[in-house]
């Protein structure tokens, strides 16, 4: 049975958590995700557990797996040129802090594009428009970039 912490948004951790991923992705009228990801997670078939889930339940995406640890702002800007490109209405990072905070960028900028020099983030909060909708499957614990706000 899936866990369920209420912190600043909402984490389903533990057995049953991507069955309630799918649910929670259908109840708020989601249409394509961009997944948000590293290589190495695809290459070890970690996302492909979720994209079986999701396909099973009728949920479009697309994967950007250019992440690299501690992300630079030009693999903020190709996420971000991958996911205008495709069509996604919300963002889904698959991994650790890197991909979580690489999404985080992307759903700020997209939304706000005077930033799209992450860099002019800096010391700034709050944005003037909030990001696109981002959920957040994590890999790893300890990072908690799943439940702060930008970076």
């Amino acid at each position: 049975m899936a866990n369920r912490m209420i912190l600043n948004e909402t984490a389903w951790f533990g057995r049953g958590a991507v069955d309630a991923l799918t649910d929670e992705v259908t109840r708020r009228g989601y249409h394509k995700a961009l997944i948000v990801t590293d290589k190495t997670l695809v290459q070890c078939g970690v996302v492909d557990k979720v994209t079986s889930r999701m396909d099973a339940a009728g949920l479009a995406w697309e994967i950007y797996a250019g992440v690299i640890p501690n992300p630079t702002i030009s693999v903020v800007q190709e996420g971000l040129k991958v996911f205008t490109q495709s069509g996604a209405d919300y963002l889904l990072a698959i991994g650790g802090g890197s991909p979580q905070d690489t999404c985080k960028a992307i759903g700020i900028i997209s939304n706000n594009p005077e930033f799209a020099d992450v860099r002019s983030l800096e010391g700034l909060s709050p944005t003037r428009k909030p990001s696109v909708p981002i959920m957040a499957i994590p890999t790893t614990a300890g990072t908690a970039a799943e439940v702060t706000t930008i970076m």
